[in-house]
């Protein structure tokens, strides 16, 4: 009897599912740093994506990079696009050739690029949003930082977004359905001291009556997950393609907590947009914003990235 049991027992150990173990067969993780930044010479934005997957017994890894200077404009980055994973790494962001990354997300991160003479220290991060379901973890969070590019040490703030997506790979497969109309704002708020620069993130998708939105603000005497009680994005800009970027939002924003919390008005305007791809029926493109947050009489003036993916 005692041999038929631990036949049993190894038959269940062998048989149970790879992920129960802690084992990937199909996943995709993702980290994304966005700064937004200031010293003498103006203002600065860099954005870097780190995405890594596993697909059956393979194992993927890429960086996403891209940075503008308010006096020079988009800057070429060395080292972006795929890299090998050697090391099988998902939890941890794995090291490429021209990217090092040291800390993690809740003690700190620090960026090296010495390729690009980039380092990017960010202090422990904030967590201020987090969605789950059954294969999808995302956190949102925010933290001060510092990029020393060139001869430059820029304080600014960074946007953290952290992806973790079961039986799911997009590196490998091809999801038709991903994005829909897909316009991110990672904004920086504020004037003057760049100590007192606070936060804003905002996520849409869809439009019309199927547009959902999702995000948060992080601003002395007005913080919480907001979302997007009326949206407008405007001044579409022709492209070559069957689609049009916008160039202009007006976006009511509203804390979540009560019904009858405070509204704020974020008009943004594009300062410059880099396209990164285009399939005719869509794209994906990068565009510096800038514009106010209308709050309580006041007008806040903001500054960062719009990611548009159609």
């Amino acid at each position: 009897m005692w041999l038929l049991r631990l036949t049993f027992a190894f038959i269940l150990l062998f048989a149970a599912p790879l992920s129960a173990w802690g084992l990937e067969k199909l996943a995709y993780y993702s980290d994304y740093f966005s700064f937004i930044g200031r010293d003498v010479n103006g203002f600065v934005a860099f954005a870097l994506d780190n995405n890594r997957g596993v697909d059956g017994s393979e194992y993927q890894a890429e960086h996403f990079g891209i940075l503008y200077d308010e006096k020079s404009g988009w800057a070429n980055l060395v080292g972006m696009g795929s890299y090998e994973n050697v090391s099988g790494e998902l939890e941890q962001i794995p090291d490429s050739p021209h990217v090092a990354f040291e800390g993690m997300p809740e003690t700190g991160i620090v960026v090296i690029s010495r390729d690009n003479n980039l380092v990017l220290k960010i202090d422990p991060i904030v967590t201020h949003l987090a969605e789950r379901t059954e294969n999808r973890t995302l956190n949102w969070g925010s933290a001060k930082s510092v990029l020393t590019w060139k001869d430059r040490k820029i304080p600014g703030r960074v946007i953290y977004e952290h992806l973790i997506y079961r039986n799911w790979n997009r590196l490998t497969r091809t999801y038709a359905d991903t994005w829909d109309n897909f316009q991110g704002f990672y904004l920086a708020l504020g004037a003057g001291d760049i100590r007192t620069w606070r936060d804003l993130y905002l996520r849409s998708q869809g439009q019309g009556s199927t547009r959902r939105t999702k995000g948060f603000v992080n601003i002395d005497g007005w913080s919480g997950t907001i979302h997007a009680a009326r949206y407008n994005a405007y001044d579409k800009a022709y492209t070559w393609g069957f689609y049009r970027w916008p160039q202009k939002w007006d976006i009511e924003i509203k804390l979540d907590e009560t019904e009858d919390a405070r509204t704020g008005e974020l008009t943004l305007r594009q300062i410059s947009r880099k396209n990164q791809g285009n399939w005719v029926i869509g794209g994906f493109a990068m565009t510096v914003v800038q514009g106010e947050l209308h709050l309580n009489g006041n007008a806040i003036p903001v500054l960062g990235f719009a990611e548009l993916i159609k």
